[in-house]
């Protein structure tokens, strides 16, 4: 086993912040106060004569053209950097301070003024259509669309359940906020940049800043979470790379807290309307899914988050008939973009509850009806409503095993007694089953792998870590296939100078797009070591296999049954004419995985102040074949905390105006290991056959899973009061303001149970 970063457990990590850079200087942006507005007139004048600025640039002096945001969308719209036309949220930039230092810079930008002429703000996206186009030149405020236009496919059903399901905004909140140093270099940059994909980064901001990406290398250090927040180029690094080749030296900006809470791009907030169609005896007879996004002020990537709400808005669920329809509209806020999921927690979440007040309306245990619907292992594979065709799957099994793990009966007993005793504290027990698509997109992704004559290996590869468990992964994946000491193997992923071709990490795909480039890669250069072990041991070449290193012997290669007899790595590499052997790898898989399983929620609802304490929380979870089972473990229990974290803590508010009111950590809640409670983890591993190594992603499971069981568990506490549905969060408040508008306790057990 490899320790991931030693350096990050004794706080000797570089961030952004920790670069030693000499000569550096410190850029602070002058941001909007308006949430829609007219730029009239920016006067640096008094800014430009303060100690220690070098420069203050406008959207008239900084010479960048209109940046592009997602072009492949039907409506694109195009944005300046730093804003000389209109405003279009609080925070947008409207000039940036170079300076000395950052205090100085800071300092300066109070004497940045601004005159912008207020126009009306759109805050609620089910306005934006009738309101006046917010780019003039788009002619509309719809940016996205998808109707497909089918008859209503409820009709004719014996019980029809329909509910309306606000997938509350979100930000990252990443440890580390968005930061990045420009250092102009001869002809080109060198940048380092918080970033999920350094090798993105650098086409766009060659394209933007009229150089070629060969001129820019892009490199990420310590990256303190990325959670999607991180895929897009932010518009203040093209504005600092700018700035550093128009003063020729290098430039930093740290974005700070109430910046990144307000202006990294934003997740979820897709608001959804579920038709459900039964038979009296539970039997699913047709879904009908409306939904409208914000894509909050540009159409950034949340505007094609549509797509992977309808592919996941059925599951795994017999759904006979099926129709979907949805839009994205603009609002005056942060853009939207990819938040862990993208798409598919909103889908899952919106059925979940339905499937829960259905079995209210039914009087059926919802687990019951959950399995009455769900498909078994022998219909895989299949492809689905939604149009997705998923490789193998067992979701009863999955349902099963969490309905063990959490004791549901036990918790239902305590639930039963409470009931009886009229007890202020009230239990509630919820599950919801998921599933998710992982490495949906581009297939492909990039691996260098060398030999070294000193026998260590080196991996250059394309999709970055940040904080995933990458070294880790890499490292012992490689030493498995070639028989080296894990500790022997070297991992370079952030950095265009070692690898020229990379991808994102993002949608759950490096475990089986990046882990199968790796593999093969490894299998070249075993191929390649082959002869010249054939021709060293005077053997066959089919008889050579791979031997690890053991009792002072090096990994190298042997003859088949015979260990002793071996070629070692360092010798074959020092034979070469380079002195290593290398392999690379652009490999593409058989196509997207579908991880899913099924979470549960055992929460303790307070009556009296509306109080929701989290009990225990249990994650059953399919990603294929584990790599690494304590980093699996790490990101169930990171997933399904962010997911229980919407349901109960945590959303980006704003007000009539578009002001945020929750843009310190103050009152945007996220919680510590004092709320969580007990995890319990559980893996299925259902192989699958889109790649080499069988896995599936794990990355955005937690959060497709659970936030709607704790959803349904606060609610299923409040069933014998008549409460169907809150509005996420279930902050203390909504959740009283609900017991309060309700009628008496029922005292009654729970249906079906």
């Amino acid at each position: 086993m490899r320790l991931e970063d030693p350096d990050l457990l004794i706080g000797a990590s570089k961030f952004v912040a920790d670069l030693e850079v000499p000569d550096c200087l410190h850029a602070h942006f002058v941001r909007s106060a308006e949430a829609h507005a007219n730029v009239v007139a920016v006067d640096v004048s008094e800014a430009e004569q303060m100690e220690g600025v070098i420069a203050v640039f406008t959207g008239e002096t900084i010479g960048l053209e209109r940046q592009v945001h997602v072009p492949s969308l039907p409506l694109t719209m195009t944005r300046y950097p730093l804003v000389k036309d209109t405003v279009r949220h609080v925070g947008e930039a409207v000039a940036v301070v170079i300076a000395e230092t950052r205090e100085a810079a800071e300092d300066a930008a109070e004497f940045v003024f601004a005159e912008l002429a207020p126009l009306e703000p759109i805050v609620v996206p089910e306005r934006s259509e009738a309101a006046p186009p917010m780019y003039p030149d788009a002619g509309t405020n719809l940016v996205h669309q998808i109707d497909d236009g089918a008859e209503d496919p409820v009709v004719g059903a014996d019980v029809i359940v329909e509910v309306h399901v606000r997938n509350s905004r979100l930000t990252s909140v990443p440890m580390e906020n968005d930061g990045v140093v420009v250092t102009p270099t001869d002809g080109g940059l060198d940048v380092w940049a918080t970033s999920q994909g350094v090798h993105g980064m650098r086409s766009e901001l060659a394209a933007i800043v009229g150089l070629s990406a060969e001129q820019i290398r892009v490199r990420a250090p310590a990256v303190g979470g990325g959670f999607g927040g991180r895929v897009a180029l932010p518009v203040e690094f093209t504005v600092v790379a700018k700035a550093a080749i128009l003063l020729g030296r290098s430039v930093r900006w740290l974005q700070g807290r109430v910046e990144n809470l307000t202006g990294m791009s934003q997740g979820r907030d897709i608001h959804s309307t579920v038709r459900l169609g039964l038979t009296g005896a539970g039997d699913i007879v047709g879904m009908d899914f409306a939904a409208i996004g914000d894509a909050g002020s540009a159409a950034h990537g949340g505007a094609g988050l549509l797509v992977s709400v309808r592919r996941q808005a059925a599951g795994l669920y017999r759904t006979p008939k099926f129709r979907w329809k949805g839009k994205s509209v603009l609002t005056n806020t942060p853009p939207v973009g990819a938040y862990r999921g993208a798409g598919q927690p909103e889908a899952n979440h919106a059925r979940e509850r339905a499937l829960d007040i259905a079995a209210i309306r039914l009087g059926m245990d919802p687990v019951e009806l959950r399995r009455r619907n769900l498909y078994t292992r022998d219909d895989f594979p299949l492809t689905a409503a939604g149009e997705v065709t998923y490789d193998s799957a067992d979701p009863v099994e999955a349902l099963d095993h969490a309905v063990m793990l959490v004791r549901r009966d036990h918790w239902r007993r305590e639930q039963s007694e409470r009931r009886s005793a009229e007890a202020r504290h009230e239990i509630g027990i919820g599950f919801a089953c998921y599933s998710q698509t992982s490495g949906r997109g581009n297939p492909t992704d990039s691996a260098v792998v060398q030999i070294h004559a000193s026998g260590r290996v080196s991996i250059a590869c394309g999709s970055p870590s940040h904080g995933q468990g990458h070294l880790t992964t890499w490292a012992n994946l490689v030493s498995t296939r070639l028989g080296v000491d894990p500790l022997d193997v070297d991992v370079v992923d952030s950095d265009t100078a070692a690898i020229d071709r990379g991808l994102t990490t993002g949608g759950s795909r490096a475990s089986q797009v990046l882990a199968s480039a790796l593999l093969n890669a490894c299998d070249d250069l075993v191929e390649a070591g082959r002869p010249i072990a054939a021709n060293e041991l005077e053997a066959a070449e089919d008889d050579i296999v791979v031997v690890a290193a053991e009792s002072g012997l090096a990994a190298g290669l042997s003859v088949k049954g015979v260990p002793s007899k071996r070629v070692t790595w360092a010798a074959i590499a020092s034979g070469t004419d380079r002195g290593c052997l290398e392999a690379i790898r652009d490999d593409a898989t058989f196509g997207e995985a579908h991880p899913y399983g099924t979470h549960a929620s055992i929460v303790e609802v307070d009556t009296d102040t509306g109080h929701v304490r989290l009990i225990d929380h249990v994650a059953v979870d399919d990603c294929g074949v584990v790599l690494e089972p304590e980093i699996v473990q790490g990101q169930q229990h990171g997933g399904a905390i962010a997911g229980v974290s919407q349901a109960l803590w945590e959303f980006m508010s704003f007000d009539a105006d578009g002001n945020p009111e929750t843009a310190m950590l103050t009152n945007y809640a996220i919680p510590s290991a004092v709320e969580v409670g007990t995890m319990t983890t559980a893996t299925m591993n259902a192989v699958s056959d889109r790649n080499i190594i069988g896995s599936r992603g794990i990355g955005e499971n937690g959060c497709n899973g659970a936030t709607a069981a704790a959803h349904n568990a606060v609610i299923d506490a409040l069933s014998n009061r008549g409460v169907e549905h809150i509005d996420l969060p279930l902050t203390p408040q909504r959740v009283w303001r609900s017991i309060r508008e309700m009628s008496p306790v029922i005292h009654t057990p729970n249906a079906g149970v």
